[in-house]
């Protein structure tokens, strides 16, 4: 069992693995990929509505969107080529979203903007992010002339979160973010159970309720980050979790600013033998559905995250 500090000791591995199965990364090639042939991968299904949508139908729902949120699988390649292809559509309809990147911390602005005025990719700055995974997409917001925006909450800050819990956050400033008014027990109890399998039941109590408590105040940040960008529209790139209605992004921003336009697509990797569209992405706080879309992909090979944690135990 990790204990705490064990657990700190090892931040940077446990912190890749955390993003990744909550998905939570140059690109890999299209070989590493497992399951193309399977009957739901490169479809697009509707879960409120319980039907497969086609890419017509989706260019129309997006583009009525103020803010798109597109969750992906940080290490899978089809992801980002799919967020290449809905920024592009967007472009080439005369839209011009910011892009904003959970990849990029939010103390990286400067940076940023520094290498964007002496022509150097900002794809270099990623903070243990594989670049070559997002520098198409990076190249086309800058190619086009769209705003680029970090949004992350530097890990720094996190850490004292998880082994303090919010107290050296003003009440003030919780409130801002919406930290209470979003969240109960039914949400602290789900959050806690992905949590556990994300780190292959490697946690103890201590911990489970720490790394909640920073998952909620980075789904509130990057929110945050969110809402600073709306004019004109904004496309987020960040984590499948993030994404999620009922306790990702989306929740906070609706307490913040209700009746915010937003859309969220989950891109999902298939699992053998499941083919019913309807058997992903079930758990959810609530009835509603955690995504407006779901959009299959094949997997990316990968292996066992477990074995990376059984590693890193003391």
């Amino acid at each position: 069992m990790l204990t705490l500090d064990g657990w700190f000791r090892n931040w940077r591995a446990l912190a890749g693995i955390f993003l990744l199965t909550l998905g939570a990364c140059g690109t890999l090639p299209q070989s590493t990929l497992e399951g193309v042939d399977h009957p739901l991968a490169g479809r697009i299904w509707d879960p409120v509505g319980a039907r497969f949508v086609g890419l017509p139908e989706l260019r129309q729902r997006v583009a009525r969107a103020e803010l798109l949120l597109l969750g992906e699988t940080h290490d899978n390649p089809e992801h980002h080529r799919l967020q290449l292809e809905l920024l592009s559509a967007a472009v080439d309809a005369g839209q011009r979203p910011t892009l904003l990147m959970e990849q990029f911390d939010a103390d990286q602005q400067g940076a940023i903007d520094e290498a964007l005025r002496v022509g150097r990719d900002p794809a270099s700055l990623l903070r243990g992010w594989d670049a070559a995974q997002y520098r198409n997409v990076i190249a086309k917001a800058i190619g086009a002339g769209l705003p680029l925006r970090a949004t992350n909450l530097p890990r720094d800050k996190l850490r004292p979160v998880v082994r303090d819990g919010f107290v050296n956050l003003s009440a003030e400033e919780a409130d801002r973010l919406s930290l209470r008014t979003t969240w109960d027990d039914a949400r602290e109890a789900f959050m806690a159970s992905v949590i556990e399998r994300s780190h292959c039941g490697k946690v103890g109590p201590q911990l489970r309720d720490g790394l909640v408590r920073a998952q909620r105040l980075r789904d509130a940040t990057l929110a945050d980050s969110a809402l600073r960008h709306l004019d004109g529209g904004a496309i987020f790139i960040l984590g499948r979790g993030h994404a999620r209605r009922d306790i990702g992004v989306p929740r906070y921003i609706e307490a913040r600013r209700p009746g915010t336009r937003m859309f969220s697509i989950a891109l999902v990797e298939i699992s053998e033998g499941l083919n019913d569209p309807g058997g992903y992405e079930r758990d959810r706080v609530g009835l509603a559905p955690a995504y407006d879309l779901i959009w299959f992909t094949p997997r990316a090979q990968r292996p066992d995250p477990c074995l990376a944690f059984a590693k890193a135990a003391p």
